[in-house]
């Protein structure tokens, strides 16, 4: 009897300072709390987020639709009184004017310098062409000359 005597006040100071199981138990209870609390809100939240978007799904889409229709029609309209109003101007704007007659020289001028240009450069190219004739001419006879010379037969 002594000896559980002795071994129950040996763990009386281990039962009075031990908390681990007090510690533990409110930690149990703690998180079950927050947990519940958290997925309460997070199921909430996600059936808030549900109706939201169902609502916007079918009001939205509507009146986006319907005003999008009213809007585009009243902008097409503006836009042809536009482009109207910009014919007009354009018709207004384009004035038959004439050429002063300093400029109608002018363009007569650089017309027969162009002329001008042609023809020389017509005429270049027909010394050119007639001068390549010639040296064709010359050495077909050169070569001929040489196979004669050297009784080469064609």
């Amino acid at each position: 009897m002594i000896s559980q005597v002795g071994r129950e006040l040996y763990k009386v100071p281990l039962r009075i300072l031990d908390h681990r199981v007090f510690v533990n138990g409110e930690i149990e209870s703690f998180l079950e709390n927050f947990e519940t609390r958290r997925n309460d809100s997070e199921v909430e939240k996600l059936f808030q987020v549900a109706e939201t978007v169902g609502s916007l799904k079918y009001d939205l889409s509507d009146r986006c639709i319907g005003s999008g229709s009213q809007n585009l029609t009243d902008l097409g309209s503006e836009v042809n009184q536009l482009l109207e109003g910009v014919n007009d101007l354009l018709a207004k704007a384009k004035v038959e004017r004439t050429p002063s007659t300093r400029l109608q020289e002018a363009r007569l001028a650089r017309e027969k310098r162009r002329a001008e240009f042609l023809t020389n450069l017509e005429h270049g190219y027909r010394r050119i062409e007639n001068s390549f004739e010639e040296k064709e001419e010359e050495i077909a006879e050169l070569y001929s000359d040489l196979q004669l010379k050297l009784n080469i037969p064609k």
